[in-house]
């Protein structure tokens, strides 16, 4: 017992001499300073934005000197868990092995922080891409090592277990971790077995998102998307602009209808060129994903890829079918959208531009952080605070304003014991708001799930993820729309609400069910050419759109080029996301105090509970058909506020 005490002594003290702050130090450690206004330039050298604009990642590592001396002492601390191996059927030991862990894991997801924000501020530097990857190898390195507390936790006898509890009652802030793993003990195989599962490129049992771990066939469609060329199409002023992914968006919402036509048709064209390879990438992804869910036991892989998060499937069930008999208000949506766009067809080109006039107006920084703020007032004076805080640069928790060779879009990132970073390439428009909003959701879901919960149980899974985000966008939306200076702008503000609702439900859901046939098909022996899944897309795409909509002859081909079908069932967890958010929104807005406390327990629960009860003790069961059922209700409602707004 002396040399596990001095080995834990040892890993407490490599935390120490990082000396990183606690969630609780939310200090601004650069002075506030007067923001003026600023011109966001994606051109821009990152040097040119004010440092007051960045992230302060000295709360991770000083600098990169102190990051390699963390790396060189995770390495020579990560052998001693080796010498818990085997004895972890003692309480004293299991609580001393998981308490070295824990440690270890925390220094390892700081390095691993560090490394991936330089990289995402320039993707380009050679030298933020070692850093990366040698900060994943790292990681990889600790997982292997730490392989042993899965196996000898699941092996322990239940007695065993109990008096383990009995003997060392600080083992209690490990009970969710430890459940976790003994929830699925019958899956695991032989040793035999899961060396060569391992060999395969198993990640069932991995502790990590899933989807950090691409499988081959994911690789292989990114490269084959990176060679695929575009051709060149017209642009508003006649111009010639060649075509790629990152500006396919762009082209495709375009105000002029021919520009959009242009664009979408020679994009699916050329995806139509290579839907052969397409079809084999996608079809290996959902071979491999079936292959790993029977080897496991598993009835099929989505039962697999969601008892990882432990939510059964009638989750993913419940959504699709409550989607599918309220398809009512998205049939009216795209009859009123051709009827407002005045088009003979409406076309998948139409979608994703605004049907009334656009009224969008500058929301610069600070405009849109006074904005947020008075949103989000029902959540409560703590809850303000906290963000008013965060909000502030001064904070260091943001990095605003895109630069040249800054990953494009948006995140928030967090490891234990240190404030969030919020990465936004902010231009100052209302979905820029709208986004920052969102990720500010993220960012105090992890700060509270951290103030209330130990390293071993503050870490949230996905099917909760989107909740707090989509929560704020909500509320902004709500306060937007009933303080809107005209009827243009509040036309404008319901179409943004409604087409949030179409994408992010109706659409996810879409796709969520496109995914959960595809693996059925092949479940059940079908092989997944191209032509099997254009025609499952197709029919799927006629049934959700309704008669108001003309699918054009390459637009079944759309499946092909959409990332989230290698994410192995997660696609659902926006639609769901989006309902609760919508759900407890309105709950917490109108419910009283007690909505507001159910919904701040739900922030700070992190995964202790199982997710599902997490957010039916919130006020959203998602077994049950409501929380989506007012979704869809929202939407009709919305339409039918557009439509007395354009009488």
């Amino acid at each position: 017992m002396k040399n596990i005490q001095c080995i834990v002594a040892l890993a407490a003290s490599l935390l120490l001499v990082c000396a990183l702050a606690t969630p609780a130090a939310l200090g601004q450690d650069r002075p506030t300073a007067p923001i003026v206004p600023f011109v966001p330039d994606a051109a821009m050298e990152r040097a040119d934005v004010p440092d007051l604009f960045k992230w302060d990642l000295t709360k991770l590592f000083a600098d990169d000197g102190a990051w390699q001396k963390a790396i060189d002492r995770l390495e020579a601390a990560q052998g001693a868990l080796g010498q818990f191996e085997g004895r972890l059927a003692d309480g004293a030991a299991l609580r001393d092995c998981l308490k070295l862990y824990f440690d270890l894991h925390s220094l390892a997801n700081r390095i691993t922080l560090y490394a991936n924000l330089n990289l995402n501020t320039d993707v380009v530097s050679a030298r933020n891409q070692s850093r990366n990857d040698r900060a994943l190898k790292v990681m990889a390195s600790l997982m292997e090592k730490a392989r042993f507390i899965r196996n000898e936790v699941m092996d322990l006898d239940d007695a065993l277990l109990a008096a383990a509890y009995e003997s060392a009652p600080s083992l209690a802030p490990y009970k969710s971790y430890i459940d976790g793993f003994r929830r699925r003990r019958g899956l695991v195989l032989s040793e035999e077995g899961e060396r060569i599962l391992a060999l395969a490129g198993d990640n069932l049992f991995a502790e990590i998102d899933l989807n950090e771990i691409p499988a081959a066939p994911e690789k292989a469609f990114g490269g084959l998307m990176a060679d695929i060329v575009f051709p060149e199409i017209d642009d508003e002023d006649s111009k010639k602009v060649q075509l790629s992914l990152s500006n396919y968006g762009r082209y495709r919402g375009s105000s002029d209808r021919a520009v959009r036509r242009g664009a979408v048709s020679a994009f699916f064209a050329t995806l139509k060129q290579n839907q052969h390879a397409l079809a084999a990438t996608l079809g290996g992804q959902v071979e491999f994903s079936s292959f790993l869910a029977r080897a496991r036991g598993f009835d099929s892989a989505r039962h697999a890829y969601m008892d990882k998060d432990n939510i059964d499937v009638a989750v993913y069930d419940n959504l699709v079918d409550t989607i599918n008999e309220n398809l009512a208000p998205l049939h009216k949506y795209m009859a009123l959208r051709k009827k407002t766009m005045g088009v003979d067809e409406l076309r998948l080109f139409d979608l994703y531009v605004p049907m009334v006039a656009g009224v969008e107006k500058e929301i610069p920084f600070n405009e849109a952080r006074s904005l947020i703020v008075a949103a989000l007032k029902p959540l409560g004076t703590d809850y303000l605070e906290l963000l008013e805080n965060g909000l502030d640069p001064a904070s260091g928790w943001l990095d605003l304003y895109p630069c040249k060779n800054k990953e494009s879009g948006a995140f928030s990132a967090s490891t234990y014991g240190v404030a969030p970073f919020v990465k936004m390439n902010y231009f100052n428009s209302l979905g820029d708001a709208s986004t920052l909003a969102h990720e500010y959701g993220h960012a105090l879901h992890s700060y509270l799930s951290m103030k209330n919960q130990p390293p071993a149980s503050f870490r949230y899974v996905s099917f909760i993820a989107e909740v707090a985000s989509t929560f704020n966008e909500t509320l902004l939306s709500d306060y937007l729309i009933a303080n809107a200076a005209s009827r243009e702008e509040k036309l404008y503000l319901l179409n943004e609400r409604a087409e949030s609702i179409r994408t992010t439900i109706y659409r996810q859901t879409l796709f969520a069910e496109f995914e959960k046939e595809i693996h059925a098909l092949h479940e059940s022996g079908t092989s997944l050419t191209a032509a099997v899944l254009n025609e499952t897309y197709r029919s799927l795409v006629e049934r959700y759109y309704g008669p108001a909509y003309t699918i054009g002859p390459d637009d079944d081909i759309e499946w092909a080029y959409i990332p989230h079908f290698y994410w192995k069932f997660y696609v659902y967890n926006y639609a769901t996301g989006l309902s609760t958010g919508i759900s407890l929104a309105k709950g917490v807005s109108t419910g009283g105090p007690e909505a507001l406390e159910r919904y701040l327990e739900l922030l700070g629960a992190g995964s202790s509970l199982p997710p599902v009860a997490l957010l039916a003790r919130a006020g959203a069961d998602l077994t049950k058909p409501d929380v989506i059922r007012d979704a869809a209700r929202l939407l009709d409602e919305t339409l039918d506020e557009m439509e007395s707004l354009m009488r």
